[in-house]
């Protein structure tokens, strides 16, 4: 099972809209704009989100919305 099979796609699209909100952050900056339910998932949803292309990092660690 993939990252993106064990992460419901409501979580990919709120990740999304935050990295859209926020374009450039790291998954730190992001960490500390969540609540601590969501700061626990995000490792998780982060990786999903990469493997659908919803979201990319660049060379410097800084997320940005497909």
């Amino acid at each position: 099972m993939s990252g993106a099979d064990s992460v419901g796609q409501h979580h990919r699209r709120r990740l999304r809209a935050l990295v859209q909100q926020h374009p450039g952050s790291t998954a730190a900056e992001l960490s500390a704009l969540l609540s601590a339910a969501d700061r626990s998932m995000l490792g998780l949803v982060l990786r999903a989100a990469r493997e659908c292309c919803e979201v990319r990092t660049d060379d410097e660690g800084r997320y940005w919305a497909t």
